[in-house]
C-alpha cells in the first residue's frame, strides 16, 4: 500500500478530536449545534427515531446499526451515511469491543442549506440518492468537515451564520458529488410519494389508512389524495406496491417463509398475495423462498 492510499484509508481518524466528549442535543431542540458528537460507553438503542432535518452521520469508533423498515444496515468506523428527515428509523449504537467507546458525529443538513446548494450546483438537482447508502469517509469529506467544524477544537465552536453556511455547503457539495444526497430547489418540495414511502416503510405491518397517514404528515386526507394524484399515485396502490416490494426482499434475500412475510408486510389474504406476487414477479412466493433456501446451502 502506498503512502497516499494509506492516508486516504485513514483520513477519517483526523476527525476523532472532534468527538472527545458527548455534545448531543436530542429531540430536535432548536439550540442543537450544527455538528454534534455522540459519545457513549454503553450500548444505546433509539426506536422510531425521526429526524427534523436531513443529517450526515459519521461513525468514528464502534458500530451503528440502523433499521429502516425491513432493511438493516451496519456502519463501522470510517463509514458515513445521510439520514433523511421524517423517516422513522431504529438505531443502535454499539461501543468498540477494545476501547469500550462509541463515537460519531452528526451534522445537520437543514432544508435552507440544501436549497442554497441546489442554486449553486444545479447539475446535482433532481438526482435520486439511495436511502442510507454507505459512504467511505475519504480525504475530501474529512477536510470539508474539519474546515466547517474545527480542527482540534471541540464541536460547536461559535461561527457567524454566513461563514457557517459557506463551510457547511462544502460538506454538502462533497455529498452531492458522491451521490448520497439529493438537492431540491426552493420551488420544488420533496415528492409526497417519497415522503409517504418513508413513513410506511417503518411499519408496513400497520393497517394504514389515508386519514392516519395524512394526520402524521400534517395535512388533510383530501390534500394528501390530491397531491398523490398530481404525482400519478393513489394511496392504496402506493401502500400495496411498498408491501409487495418488501415481500420480495423478505422471500428472495432473507429466506423468510410466506406466513412471516405476510405478518411483516401487513397483508392478510394469502391467496390474494400469492396471485399478485406471481403477476408481479413471475413466480409463486413459495418458489421464490425455495430458490433462496437452495442458494444459501
Amino acid at each position: 500500500m502506498t503512502q497516499g492510499n494509506h492516508r486516504e484509508d485513514n483520513a477519517w481518524k483526523r476527525l476523532l478530536p472532534m468527538a472527545v466528549r458527548d455534545t448531543r442535543v436530542m429531540d430536535g431542540h432548536p439550540d442543537a449545534p450544527p455538528c454534534s458528537a455522540f459519545v457513549a460507553r454503553e450500548q444505546e438503542r433509539f426506536a422510531d427515531l425521526t429526524l427534523p432535518t436531513d443529517g450526515l452521520v459519521v461513525v468514528l469508533e464502534g458500530r451503528k446499526d440502523v433499521r429502516v423498515g425491513i432493511h438493516e444496515y451496519a456502519y463501522h468506523a470510517g463509514d458515513a451515511f445521510v439520514a433523511n428527515a421524517g423517516v422513522p428509523i431504529d438505531v443502535t449504537n454499539v461501543p468498540d469491543s477494545r476501547s469500550g467507546f462509541y463515537r460519531a458525529l452528526f451534522v445537520q443538513l437543514p432544508r435552507p442549506i440544501l436549497i442554497e446548494a441546489a442554486r449553486r450546483w444545479p447539475q446535482f438537482v433532481g438526482s435520486t440518492a439511495p436511502a442510507s447508502r454507505r459512504l467511505v469517509v475519504d480525504v475530501d469529506l474529512t477536510e470539508a468537515l474539519i474546515h466547517a467544524f474545527g480542527r482540534d477544537e471541540a464541536v460547536g465552536t461559535p461561527q457567524s451564520s454566513t461563514l457557517r453556511q459557506h463551510r457547511v455547503l462544502e460538506v454538502v457539495l462533497v455529498l452531492a458529488e458522491r451521490g448520497v444526497i439529493a438537492l431540491t430547489p426552493k420551488y420544488a418540495d420533496r415528492p409526497l410519494g417519497d415522503t409517504l414511502r418513508g413513513l410506511l416503510a417503518h411499519r408496513l405491518h400497520h393497517p394504514w389508512t389515508a386519514a392516519e397517514a395524512a394526520s402524521l404528515l400534517g395535512c388533510s386526507e383530501a390534500t394528501l389524495r390530491r397531491k398523490l394524484r398530481r404525482e400519478g399515485l393513489s394511496f392504496a396502490k402506493l401502500v400495496s406496491a411498498e408491501r409487495m416490494a418488501a415481500a420480495h426482499v423478505l422471500l428472495t434475500e432473507r429466506g423468510a417463509n410466506v406466513a412471516d412475510t405476510l405478518a411483516a408486510t401487513g397483508m392478510t389474504s394469502r391467496s390474494h398475495f400469492a396471485t399478485r406476487y406471481r403477476r408481479l414477479f413471475g413466480e409463486r412466493p413459495s418458489e421464490a423462498r425455495a430458490k433462496r433456501t437452495v442458494a444459501a446451502t
